[in-house]
C-alpha cells in the first residue's frame, strides 16, 4: 500500500524536530519510510513542491489550527491560558528548526515571517481585549511576550517543559498586570 502525501510530511516534520533541515532530503526521507523516490514523486512533483506543502502543514499544524481553536473563548486570560497550553503540547524542536532553516532559505524565511505575524496579531488583540490597550501598546506587549517565548526555545532547547511553562507563566502574568496597571504608559 502506497503512503499518503501527509505520511511523508509526518516523517518530514520528525526529522526537522530531531535532526534538523539539513537532513530534509528526499533519500533520507525514503529511508526513513523504506520508500522509493518513485513514492515520494507520486505524492509531490519536485522537492520544491514538497517544502511548499510542508510549510503549509506546519503553519497550519503550529499555528491555524490552535487560533481556530481557542477562537471562540471570550475571556482573554482564557483565552491566553488555552493558547499556552496548546504552544506547549507542540514539538517545539520542529519550530526552532524551521526558523533555523529560514536563516538558510528565503522561501522558509517568508513563511516565518507569515507565521510570526499571525501569532503577534493574535497576541496584540488578547492584550487589546484584556487591559484596553491601543493597538500599538497591545503589539509592543504582544512582540515582548512572543519573543520571550522564541528566546527561551532559542537558549534553551532542552528546556523541561516544567520550567518553560513556569518561566512563560511569570513572563505574561507580569505582562498582563503592567498592561492593565499602567495602561502601557511609560
Amino acid at each position: 500500500m502506497m503512503p499518503s502525501g501527509q505520511n511523508w510530511l509526518n516523517a518530514a516534520m520528525e526529522t526537522l524536530s530531531k535532526e534538523g533541515f539539513q537532513a530534509l532530503t528526499i533519500p533520507r526521507l525514503c529511508q526513513k519510510l523504506r520508500l522509493t523516490k518513485g513514492s515520494f514523486y507520486h505524492h509531490f512533483k519536485s522537492f520544491s513542491a514538497f517544502k511548499q506543502d510542508l510549510l503549509a502543514f506546519w503553519e497550519k499544524d503550529y499555528t491555524q489550527d490552535i487560533f481556530d481553536e481557542i477562537r471562540d473563548v471570550e475571556d482573554p486570560e482564557a483565552q491566553y491560558e488555552m493558547l499556552f497550553n496548546l504552544a506547549f503540547e507542540k514539538d517545539l524542536a520542529v519550530d526552532l528548526a524551521v526558523r533555523a532553516w529560514a536563516q538558510a532559505d528565503d522561501q522558509v524565511k517568508e513563511v516565518v515571517s507569515k507565521v510570526d505575524e499571525i501569532r503577534i496579531n493574535l497576541l496584540t488583540e488578547m492584550y487589546q481585549k484584556s487591559s484596553n490597550l491601543s493597538q500599538e501598546t497591545a503589539r509592543n506587549y504582544a512582540v515582548i511576550d512572543y519573543t520571550g517565548y522564541i528566546g527561551f526555545y532559542s537558549l534553551f532547547p532542552d528546556a523541561p517543559d516544567s520550567w518553560a511553562r513556569d518561566l512563560a507563566s511569570i513572563q505574561t502574568r507580569a505582562l498582563l498586570s503592567d498592561s492593565k496597571m499602567t495602561g502601557g504608559k511609560i
